[in-house]
C-alpha cells in the first residue's frame, strides 16, 4: 500500500506534464498529423470546449494491471488531486477491436474535460493482458506514462474469488 501511495504522489508531484499529442519530429509528427485529421481538435474549431475553457485531451497516463489489483483505488486517490482529471469508466480502447476501429476521435470523446494544466488519466487493467496493446499505445503517444499495478498472486486470487462469490449471492445464483 505504501508503494501505491508513493507512486501516486510521485506521479502528481512531477512538475513537467507530458503533452497529450506527441510533438517529436519523425514518426511522432506523422501521428500528430493523423490526430489532426481524425480528431477535430478544440483549438482548431472551438468545438468540444466547455464554458469554463476545459477540453477533452488524450490521456498522458494510463493505469494498467491485474484484476483485483487496486487499479480503481489508485485512480480514486489520484482523482482527489485538483490537477488530475480521470476517465470515469474503463474505456477498453486499445484491447477491444470494436472500440479501436472507431479511431482516436472516439477515444477522445471518452476522456473527461480538463484544463490544460491537468493530467488526464485513464484506467483499463485489461491492457496488461492483451499482446496488441503496447504497440497501439506507443503509436498514439510514445512518451505516455504507464502505471502498472501488481498484487501478490495468492491475495489477488482470494480477493477475486470473494468478489465473484459475493456477486453470485447478490444475484441469487447458486454457489459456483
Amino acid at each position: 500500500m505504501t508503494l501505491l501511495l508513493l507512486g501516486a504522489v510521485l506521479l502528481v508531484a512531477q512538475p513537467q506534464l507530458v503533452h497529450s499529442h506527441p510533438a517529436a519530429p519523425g514518426p511522432g509528427l506523422k501521428q500528430q498529423e493523423l490526430l489532426r485529421k481524425v480528431i477535430i481538435l478544440p483549438e482548431d474549431t472551438g468545438e468540444g470546449t466547455a464554458s469554463n475553457g476545459s477540453t477533452q485531451q488524450l490521456p498522458q497516463t494510463i493505469i494498467i494491471g491485474v484484476r483485483k489489483g487496486g487499479t480503481r483505488a489508485l485512480l480514486e486517490m489520484l482523482s482527489l488531486h485538483p490537477d488530475v482529471a480521470a476517465a470515469e469508466n474503463e474505456v477498453h480502447f486499445f484491447d477491444w477491436e470494436e472500440h479501436y476501429s472507431q479511431g482516436l476521435g472516439w477515444y477522445l470523446t471518452q476522456m473527461p474535460f480538463s484544463s490544460p494544466h491537468q493530467l488526464t488519466v485513464e484506467k483499463t487493467p485489461a491492457y496488461f493482458t492483451s499482446p496488441k496493446v503496447p504497440e497501439r499505445i506507443h503509436s498514439m503517444n510514445p512518451t505516455i506514462r504507464l502505471l502498472l499495478i501488481l498484487r501478490d498472486p495468492s491475495e489477488r486470487v482470494l480477493s477475486d474469488y470473494t468478489q465473484v462469490l459475493y456477486n453470485h449471492l447478490q444475484k441469487h445464483k447458486p454457489y459456483p
